[in-house]
């Protein structure tokens, strides 16, 4: 849920975006239709978006090769891999031929190899299109991080920071903390005249820290008690995109 500001797609609201087939998602574990094939799925889902009968058959079809499911197109989902499946959802987003996509991460639990042909057939088939990824950890070096344009952090549920996921990545002295207390905003000065570089919330307690040198976490764990303030979080952001 957006707790603060607004999230448009193509300047609608999100739900008014999947009415009007300007928005298709793909969650990564989402219960399918064991009898159903993963070409009647991608039918299905360009139906849903309002196709023709000619045009979602023209559509699915494309989605399923561009996923290179051609093989296992009349597969029953019941009797797929998780790889199969997963990339069974993606197609069925694609056949939809909405401009933008919204994936969940689909690569964990995944063997290697495995999850980065999936990844390379998905952004080899989104192309031209606009997606974001939901991941709770993304790897440069994998084709969804090579790909990425900008990578957004959250912690706890707020924003952290934005930038070139490569940038994020080398920030290895900077933080994502969370913390309880009411002198939370006092906590925050307290780094600043530290030496910290400290972006906070209104409330003060998410805040992005970036530490000098000379000043570890320890010591950061350290001042927040003597502030009266509590640390929830602390998080590294380059571990989030390494």
């Amino acid at each position: 849920a957006v707790t603060a500001g607004k999230l448009l797609v193509a300047d609608l609201d999100p739900r008014e975006a999947l009415r009007q087939g300007r928005l298709a998602s793909a969650p990564a574990d989402t219960p399918l239709p064991p009898r159903w094939t993963i070409l009647e799925l991608a039918i299905e889902n360009a139906r849903l978006a309002g196709h023709g009968r000619r045009d979602r058959a023209r559509l699915a079809a494309g989605a399923v090769h561009a996923m290179q499911l051609d093989e296992q197109a009349h597969t029953r989902l019941g009797a797929a891999e998780p790889a199969v499946k997963h990339a069974a959802l993606l197609a069925a987003a694609l056949a939809t031929d909405a401009p933008t996509l919204v994936v969940e991460d689909f690569t964990p639990g995944l063997p290697d190899a495995a999850a980065r042909t999936l990844a390379r057939a998905f952004v080899t088939a989104a192309k031209g299109r606009q997606w974001v990824l939901f991941a709770g950890r993304l790897a440069l070096s994998s084709p969804l991080g090579l790909e990425a344009e900008e990578a957004v952090l959250f912690s706890g549920g707020r924003f952290a920071c934005a930038g070139l996921p490569a940038e994020i990545a080398t920030r290895e002295r900077t933080y994502s903390v969370r913390t309880s207390g009411e002198k939370a905003l006092a906590f925050a000065d307290s780094l600043r005249e530290r030496g910290a570089a400290v972006e906070a919330d209104e409330s003060g307690r998410a805040l992005t820290v970036t530490i000098p040198d000379g000043f570890s976490t320890l010591d950061l764990v350290a001042l927040a008690r003597t502030s009266d303030v509590v640390v929830l979080e602390l998080q590294p952001l380059s571990g989030a995109v390494a």
